[in-house]
Formats: structure tokens, C-alpha cells, sequence
């Protein structure tokens, strides 16, 4: 019995030594970035995202809900795959991507409209991503701190496998600070509206920087159960269809916008439900010439073109349309709408660029020089504390 506990707890010693040398490894290869800092969107062409919108084409999509995954060691232990679909059907949503941490939900993998999403990150400061379109898992993580340069790493490594990465809840933990988004790109959307954070000033810092970031909002539920947690923040989508490569062109094109619906927090899924029934929509936003102009299926309380930096540049109340002159000075300009005090819909940001497709002019590259001098200050530490390590067990020894 002493022989299998010894054995039981050199195998437990083993494994969490094992796991430490994995997790210090990843800070080891973590190369360092040269950032170009901000790189605002300039050029004379204006991006419509929703110029090839129809508005009979709405889809109500969520992509952040958490099932029970790895044992029930993770939030989302009381969702079952089945129960989810129940939930987010009864709601009216057309489509729910389970995003397990670190794992690959297949649940209805043989249909059409199936699209593979994890959350990535296991860190202490929820610095996570949504992977949308993902073929395979990253593990690569830094559990403790983040610098920005490893911030920049795994958003480009998620890219290798993912069709889609969304920086998750940035507010959450100041996971990521304003200050990380004058740098960090290679992201394509930004998780703005979640269960219980609005990240509205990080979006804007994006957008200010040069990031053509569309925006993102989920319900990041954890207990589908609770009327509180699902049917809160969403996002449709304009497409033909579910199939999933047209409902990620749209997502890619920016050819979406999201919704924070604020209900009571005693409300029932019956009142839930007849509330997202009258849910209003986009009707239109077009841009002829230099003015954006938008309206909608309901009379607004009030609709707010917003431009760099997250500045109002204009205000309409009582409206079912309004419209805005693009000025010269205009980086980008987007639109939010609300409501009768029940809804607030974010758009996407009308952009200025060059070439075909606006694309950021931000530069993260990765510094081999400055990387090999920080790898070979990692030699040496390493190297003082074998060397004082064997210097320690040689006087004990001897003692």
C-alpha cells in the first residue's frame, strides 16, 4: 500500500512539474514585437459595411454560451448541448455557437450552418479570444502576465487556425487596456457587448488607432436557465442564409451590428420572449456621397452618430431615420440607436481607405534582434540558477 501512495504521489509530483515546465516554456518562446503604434483610417473612399445589406435578411446569432465541458471543471457545468439549442431556439435566435474553453464544441457538426468556436485562454486575467471557424485548439497561454508582445503572439497564432478571432470582454480584468489597442492587430471583431461588460471606450480606441474592428455581443451565459443571462447581448447578422461560410463572409464584410437589450432582472422567459419578437431592426444605412444615413423599422428615442475617439458628432431624438455629413476629418463614423429605454443597437463604423478593402495600417513584426537578446537573458538566468542550485545541494552534502 506504501509502494502504490509513494508511486501515486511521485506520478502527482510528476505531472505538476511536467505542467510548470510547459507554462514557463511559453514565456520562453514568446517573441518580442515591434509595434507602429496608432495608424488612423485615412484615404478618400468611404467602407459602407452594410452596402449589400437587405433587411428582410436579419439573423440573430450568439456566440459566447459555455456548455458542460472537461468533467464539469468549467462554468457552463449546468448547459447541456440540447438544452442550449432549447433556450436560444424558444428565444427566436437562429444559430448559438457553443464556445467551450479550450475545447471544440462538434454538437450538430453535420449541418449546414455548424460552425466551430471555442474561447481561448485559461490565464488569471481572462485575457480571452472567441475563435470562429477554428480546425483546431491552441494551447499556447501565459497563466500569469501578458506583455504586449505576447498579447500580439497568440492573436497571431489563433489566426492560424481560426477564420475569425474576436478579442473577448476586454474590459473584463482589464484584460486588455486601451493601451494594448493603440497596438494590438490581426483581430477582426471585438466582443463590445457582453453579459455583464460594455467595452464601448475600448472599441473606439480601436477604431481610433486604425483597427477596422466590427463589433460583437454576446451573452457569455453561463447558466441557461436563468432569464437574466440569455437573450441579452446579441448580434444579427445580414445574410441569405445560415449556411456558415456566408454567415462568416457577412461577419468578415462587417455586414452586422449588436444588441444590448436591458430587461428587469425579475423578467420570465415568456416576457423575454414576447419582447424579442418586437424587436426592431435596421431597415437601412446607406452612404450617398459623403452622408451616412440610416433608419429603422420603430421611431428611436434617440440615434447618435459617433466619431473618433468616441466624440458625439451629432444627435437625433424621436426619429425612425437620420443622417450625417462625413466630414474631410472623419476617420470613421458609426451609429447608436436606442430605444424606448429597452434596446440600444451598436453599428459598425463607416471607415475611410485605400485600395480595395480597408484593412489596418498598424504594424506588429516581430524584432529578432531584441527577441534573441531576451532569449539569450533567459540562457543566463537559467544558467545562474543551475549554477547556484548545484553550488546549494554540494554544501549540503558535504554538511
Amino acid at each position: 500500500m506504501k509502494k502504490l501512495l509513494r508511486f501515486f504521489l511521485r506520478f502527482i509530483a510528476l505531472f505538476f512539474f511536467v505542467l510548470v515546465v510547459v507554462l514557463i516554456s511559453f514565456y520562453l518562446m514568446a517573441p518580442v514585437y515591434e509595434f507602429s503604434g496608432p495608424k488612423p483610417f485615412q484615404g478618400e473612399k468611404l467602407y459602407n459595411p452594410y452596402e449589400e445589406m437587405d433587411a428582410d435578411q436579419w439573423k440573430l446569432y450568439n456566440f459566447q454560451v459555455q456548455s458542460k465541458a472537461w468533467g464539469g471543471l468549467t462554468n457552463g457545468r449546468k448547459n447541456s448541448n440540447e438544452l442550449i439549442d432549447s433556450i436560444y431556439h424558444a428565444l427566436g435566435f437562429d444559430y448559438v455557437a457553443t464556445s467551450d474553453y479550450q475545447k471544440i464544441n462538434t454538437h450538430g457538426k453535420e449541418k449546414s450552418n455548424y460552425i466551430p468556436t471555442y474561447e481561448h485562454g485559461y490565464n488569471i486575467f481572462r485575457t480571452h479570444q472567441v475563435c470562429i471557424g477554428a480546425d483546431e485548439v491552441l494551447w499556447t497561454d501565459f497563466i500569469f502576465f501578458q506583455t504586449l508582445s505576447m498579447k500580439q503572439w497568440v492573436i497571431d497564432l489563433l489566426n492560424e487556425h481560426s477564420k475569425i478571432v474576436v478579442l473577448a470582454h476586454p474590459l473584463l480584468n482589464n484584460g486588455y487596456t486601451l493601451d494594448n489597442l493603440k497596438y494590438l492587430t490581426n483581430y477582426g471583431m471585438m466582443e463590445v457587448l457582453g453579459y455583464v461588460f460594455l467595452s464601448i471606450e475600448h472599441w473606439d480606441v480601436a477604431l481610433s488607432s486604425g483597427q477596422p474592428a466590427w463589433i460583437m455581443g454576446n451573452d457569455d451565459a453561463h447558466d441557461v436557465l436563468s432569464p437574466t443571462e440569455v437573450g441579452r447581448k446579441f448580434t444579427l447578422i445580414n445574410s441569405k442564409s445560415t449556411d456558415a461560410d456566408e454567415i462568416i463572409a457577412s461577419l468578415k464584410a462587417g455586414n452586422n451590428y449588436a444588441v444590448d437589450y436591458y430587461s428587469s432582472t425579475d423578467v420570465t422567459f415568456t416576457e423575454k420572449i414576447v419582447q424579442l419578437e418586437k424587436l426592431p431592426y435596421l431597415k437601412s444605412a446607406e452612404l450617398i456621397g459623403d452622408t451616412f444615413a440610416v433608419s429603422f423599422s420603430r421611431m428611436a428615442r434617440q440615434i447618435r452618430f459617433i466619431g473618433e475617439n468616441g466624440v458625439v458628432k451629432k444627435m437625433v431624438s424621436k426619429a425612425k431615420s437620420a443622417s450625417y455629413i462625413i466630414q474631410s476629418d472623419d476617420p470613421y463614423i458609426r451609429a447608436e440607436v436606442s430605444f424606448a429605454y429597452t434596446y440600444t443597437f451598436f453599428l459598425n463604423p463607416v471607415v475611410r481607405y485605400e485600395g480595395d478593402f480597408p484593412e489596418s495600417k498598424k504594424t506588429a513584426t516581430i524584432d529578432a534582434s531584441a527577441t534573441l537578446r531576451l532569449r539569450i537573458i533567459y540562457f543566463l538566468i537559467i544558467l545562474s540558477l543551475v549554477f547556484f542550485y548545484t553550488k546549494w545541494k554540494q554544501r549540503k552534502t558535504a554538511k
